[in-house]
């Protein structure tokens, strides 16, 4: 098996609901743990930030937008999952560290799958 985007594209919706479903699994997580106000405001950035990514990334398949315009969204994603990390490093939230590192593990290795050769 030759490893190219083609061969490997189930993966892109996989990775996707990963990213998904870890940045909104962390969301209604510290809503329901009242966690305060910037622990939400950080996961809602994230999570509100990838959607627009991932939508734009469908656009772009469909050939309705640039197949670039959803890398700003997906850095800004990243950059709002960075910043949640710092924070739960200093409040040693566990599970939200394992969410969010979940969800940037998928968009890095999404970014990988974009790498290869097609």
């Amino acid at each position: 098996m030759v490893l190219n985007a083609r061969v490997l594209w189930p993966l892109f919706p996989l990775l996707l609901l990963i990213v998904v479903v870890c940045l909104t699994w962390a969301l209604v997580y510290v809503v329901r743990r009242s966690s305060g106000a910037m622990a939400i405001w950080l996961q809602a950035v994230a999570l509100g930030c990838y959607l627009l990514a991932a939508a734009a990334a469908i656009a772009s398949e469909r050939h309705l937008v640039s197949a670039s315009l959803h890398r700003p969204f997906s850095l800004l994603t990243q950059l709002a999952i960075a910043a949640a990390l710092f924070h739960v490093w200093r409040h040693k939230d566990r599970p939200r560290l394992f969410l969010n590192m979940a969800a940037w593990v998928a968009i890095l290795a999404d970014t990988a799958l974009h790498s290869l050769p097609r």
